[in-house]
């Protein structure tokens, strides 16, 4: 166990960037096919997050198989570590009771092993479901658990993650002061480590916009989101730069510099069309409906309804069918246009069925793999509780019967000097 646990350490003490620079997702994959339970154990670390987030149900595979390694083989850093990588699968599909029944499995585990780094990951998934759930107060109790766990790790970036997280939560709690202290400590640990141009910059002057658009200071988020969108364009990111541009139209909306708003809403979509993304794409038609319901122009608003509504459909998203489906409705409905009114409400049921189909087969699928693992977990630790009993016995039983030879062993030489000392006086 101790070999594993040297391995695991040691994972996490190598740069991520040249754990990551060293092979692609595919290649991560491919070697875990043919790899023993430690290298297994390591790739998982390594890829579990991307297959979440870019792969769908894919995780469900490797998460099983990790799980029976780490039972066949009485590996229960395996065990955990599927428990771990499959929380944000069921997180994703809104089964938080099953997430944080596999957290609290693995949290037990790794508080066992004095693992502070997977500890304060635990705690931070574990906000993160609290946050999607909007139980924004539970999310900042775990987000600061996290933060106390990792106070005393040398690398400060895993001390980053808990403190970029809990600025999350004050700028939705309105704890503006707080939320920008963190975000300072956050800029900071930026230019410190070169990562002033990447994702994690981006995303930060997105949410520091955020935080200006709620105290209404619009020049301070403008800034903000222009400099996340830029960060974007330089690295390639189509989405980020989109998003830049989406909330600047939103600013210019509330200033009422409409035309400005406008320009900015058609480059997102320019944005997303560039970066291919049907999900996206039917986004941005969606938000420049909103801009048009928004000034009155309603048929420039159905147009793009509509084509947002096209869009959904050709990429099998039906939820954003749906919901360009509702605004359709409530503007026919505002014109009294009852008869393309109720055809489209026959649309919005008709969809609602198949969302609902979809949705529970999906949560089935996941609910299934979760409750195969719990069950298999159960059972593997009744049956290790029962080995450790078997051994326990053996041990006792293997102490008496040695208790009980040397007694005799004893007893005999005792004997055997009463015998001597009673012959040598009758000498």
């Amino acid at each position: 166990m101790k070999r594993i646990q040297t391995l695991f350490f040691l994972l996490l003490i190598i740069p991520f960037g040249q754990l990551k620079a060293q092979v692609e997702i595919d290649g991560y994959l491919h070697d875990y096919e043919t790899a023993t339970v430690d290298e297994k154990i390591a790739l998982f670390f390594l890829f579990s997050s991307e297959l979440t987030s870019h792969y769908n149900d894919s995780i469900l595979y490797y998460a099983k198989d990790l799980q029976e390694e780490g039972l066949k083989n009485n590996r229960e850093d395996a065990i955990a570590l599927a428990n771990w990588g499959l929380a944000p699968y069921l997180q994703k599909n809104s089964l938080f009771e099953q997430t944080t029944n596999k957290l609290n499995s693995a949290l037990k585990y790794y508080s066992k092993v004095r693992n502070d780094t997977m500890v304060s990951s635990c705690y931070n998934i574990l906000g993160n479901t609290f946050y999607l759930q909007g139980k924004v107060n539970l999310a900042e109790a775990y987000y600061e658990k996290s933060a106390k766990i990792v106070e005393n790790i040398e690398d400060i970036r895993h001390r980053m993650v808990p403190l970029y997280n809990l600025a999350r939560v004050y700028v939705q709690q309105g704890k503006y002061e707080e939320a920008k202290k963190n975000l300072d400590v956050y800029f900071v640990y930026l230019k410190d480590y070169d990562l002033e141009l990447s994702m994690k910059s981006a995303n930060a002057y997105g949410l520091l916009g955020q935080l200006y658009l709620d105290q209404q200071n619009y020049p301070k988020a403008i800034e903000s989101y222009t400099h996340s969108m830029e960060v974007g364009l330089t690295v390639g990111n189509m989405k980020t730069v989109a998003n830049g541009y989406t909330n600047m139209a939103i600013v210019e909306f509330y200033t009422e510099n409409y035309d400005r708003s406008e320009q900015y809403f058609r480059l997102a979509l320019s944005y997303r069309i560039k970066d291919n993304n049907l999900f996206y794409i039917s986004e941005g038609y969606y938000n420049l409906g909103d801009y048009f319901y928004g000034i009155g122009k309603l048929d420039s608003a159905l147009t793009n309804y509509q084509l947002s509504v096209d869009v959904a459909k050709e990429g099998n998203n039906l939820l954003f069918q749906k919901d360009g489906l509702v605004q359709i409705s409530s503007i026919y409905d505002s014109l009294k246009k009852h008869e393309e009114h109720v055809l489209v409400l026959k649309q919005i049921v008709d969809i609602q069925e198949e969302l609902s189909k979809q949705r529970f087969s999906e949560e089935f699928k996941a609910l299934k793999m979760s409750y195969e693992q719990s069950y298999n977990e159960a059972i593997s630790i009744g049956g290790m509780r029962e080995q450790e009993l078997e051994t326990k016995v053996g041990a006792i039983e293997s102490v008496f019967n040695n208790w009980l030879v040397i007694s005799v062993l004893c007893f005999l030489g005792f004997m055997t000097f009463i015998f001597l000392l009673k012959r040598s006086k009758n000498k």
